[in-house]
């Protein structure tokens, strides 16, 4: 369920206790990384925000490699290595988990599909495309939305184990009358090929890949992956 007064709450009572907190003797908080440069309405062609009326694009399950590429906004920060997750080895989701005040944040989680461990490491690299075929102008930032002190390291992910991401989008969000995002793009390593994940606008928060208004120009910041934990086996329950 989305607590958006709750969550309104919180964040405001943080901000008043890191400014009455706050010293000259205290370290600076950590420099995110610059995302792609922050796009505008000028940067886009006349009748972006409209439907068009040509042919049907490209399907997003037929864009090759370089296509996916292309649609990437900002690249991933760690180096491919022989232990990396490889595009083929994983699946990817993105679930809407809360909401506050025109933020929204959910947690991208890569699971290990293979029969080998593999690992990731720092932040992944992110693009959207749209339901009408348009590369999204994401503002995208590599630092975490919700621990402002994390660090990239390295993830071993187990087979069958998942590695995750804290992600915001916020700014200007998708509306009723906007393309649809239709296509998450996911760099897991430098160098490496991305890979595109389906997701809807439609459908309820808190289901993966759905609910997802991420739009042309949304500002979207993303922290370093981490080892997600584990869900609870439903026999350890009891009464079962």
């Amino acid at each position: 369920m989305l607590s958006l007064p709750r969550a309104a709450v919180l964040l405001g009572a943080v901000a008043l206790g890191v400014g009455g907190c706050a010293s000259p003797a205290e370290e600076p908080p950590p420099v995110a990384t610059p995302g792609a440069t922050s796009p505008g309405a000028d940067d886009l062609a006349p009748g972006w925000d409209e439907s068009p009326d040509s042919a049907e694009p490209t399907p997003d399950a037929a864009l090759d490699a370089s296509q996916l590429a292309d649609i990437v906004r900002l690249p991933a920060s760690g180096a491919v290595t022989d232990e990396s997750c490889a595009p083929d080895d994983v699946a990817v989701t993105l679930t809407f988990t809360d909401a506050a005040l025109g933020h929204r944040f959910g947690v991208l989680a890569v699971e290990n599909a293979s029969a080998e461990a593999c690992t990731v490491e720092g932040y992944p690299g992110l693009g959207a495309r749209g339901a009408w075929g348009s590369t999204f102008l994401l503002d995208v930032e590599h630092r975490d939305p919700i621990h402002a002190d994390a660090e990239p390291t390295t993830v071993t992910v187990a087979p069958g184990e998942r590695a995750q991401a804290n992600v915001e989008w916020t700014g200007e969000l998708a509306g009723a009358a906007s393309e649809p995002v239709s296509l998450l793009v996911v760099q897991l390593a430098t160098g490496q090929e991305a890979l595109g994940h389906a997701v809807s606008m439609d459908g309820p928060p808190g289901e993966p890949d759905t609910g997802i208004d991420i739009g042309m120009l949304t500002t979207v910041r993303v922290g370093p992956f981490s080892a997600a934990p584990e869900v609870p086996d439903a026999s350890d329950s009891p009464g079962v």
